[in-house]
């Protein structure tokens, strides 16, 4: 039985609890914006994470950073990043009627998580990291342990950040599982996307990064062109 969504009244007109009803931009409108968000941005992360100049073990020593791939790799992975933030809201709306209160803390953590650690972490890098390497003057400010900063409170971020994406990353795998969401192999991915993150990889050019961006990458991808493809109004819970 499908429940009918009421309009309630208030002062400033009368509206249904729940996205819309769209106006500028109407609901497929946002929706295309939305999945061309995610395909960009998985793409893009995918490439740069792939690109990411590893050398020695390090991704981020002063040799990687002024090795092959840089800073496109970079300037792509921030790229990705920000496409999915602005991604996420909207995939967001187009699956909470069948994700559930997981789903919903899994999308919340892992916004906040790429966007505490992902997005601060490629800041550094480019704009402070990156110029800092290529001036013989600078070069030796960049830490030895491969942190590019070197300092307590910005590791702290990078481990409390990533601990909290990488959770949200698995929530929302679960949930999609779970809730037949999405075809099973989208949510297994995120989780594997999770998983591989924590694996003791060693770091080696053109694999780790493509081990750590691809799984939820293609998730990514894969629900944006399903977004393209649906027709399906954000309130109803079917797809």
């Amino acid at each position: 039985m499908t429940q009918t969504i009421q309009p309630r009244t208030t002062p400033y007109g009368d509206f249904a609890d729940g996205p819309g009803p769209f106006r500028s931009p109407n609901w497929p409108t946002l929706r295309r914006l939305t999945a061309g968000a995610l395909m960009a941005g998985g793409t893009a992360c995918i490439i740069g994470g792939t690109l990411h100049p590893i050398v020695d073990g390090k991704a981020h020593s002063v040799a990687a950073l002024q090795g092959a791939g840089a800073p496109w790799a970079q300037v792509l992975l921030a790229l990705g990043t920000t496409l999915l933030l602005l991604g996420l809201p909207g995939m967001y709306a187009w699956l909470a009627p069948r994700i559930g209160m997981g789903g919903f803390v899994g999308v919340v953590a892992y916004f906040v998580g790429n966007l505490v650690t992902a997005t601060g972490h490629l800041v550094v890098e480019l704009f402070v990291a990156y110029p800092f390497a290529h001036n013989p003057e600078t070069a030796d400010l960049i830490a030895g342990d491969d942190s590019m900063v070197g300092t307590t409170s910005v590791q702290l971020l990078n481990t409390v950040g990533g601990v909290v994406m990488l959770v949200g990353m698995g929530l929302l795998g679960a949930s999609l599982i779970r809730n037949h969401a999405v075809p099973t192999w989208i949510g297994v991915l995120a989780v594997v996307g999770m998983v591989g993150f924590m694996l003791p990889i060693p770091a080696v050019a053109g694999i780790s990064g493509f081990v750590y961006e691809a799984p939820r990458g293609i998730a990514i991808i894969a629900i944006g062109v399903l977004m393209l493809q649906s027709k399906r109004s954000p309130r109803s819970p079917l797809a």
